[in-house]
């Protein structure tokens, strides 16, 4: 109702809604949902963008035109990647 008030067309969704929505979400768990249609809209690109900008700033090189090939775990974490490059 909060929402409505404030102008979000939000709807509550069954579960058997949600998996339908999210065909990869796991509903084995939920009761229900609440769906707004134009929540989690993003650009590509300026997504894309932002998380190779953050990536950066922790230090991550990216090299663009070349397949991974492997991955390197470190402590359980991954530490780099293989590439063709």
């Amino acid at each position: 109702a909060f929402n409505r008030k404030c102008g979000v067309d939000v709807l509550e969704i069954s579960a058997t809604e949600v998996q339908r929505l999210f065909p990869l979400a796991k509903t084995s768990d939920v009761l229900a949902g609440f769906y707004v249609e134009d929540d989690g809209r993003v650009n590509p690109v300026d997504a894309t963008t932002a998380l190779a900008k953050g990536a950066r700033n922790f230090g991550v090189t990216i090299i663009e035109g070349v397949s991974m090939t492997g991955v390197q775990v470190a402590n359980g974490r991954v530490a780099g990647v293989h590439t063709t490059a």
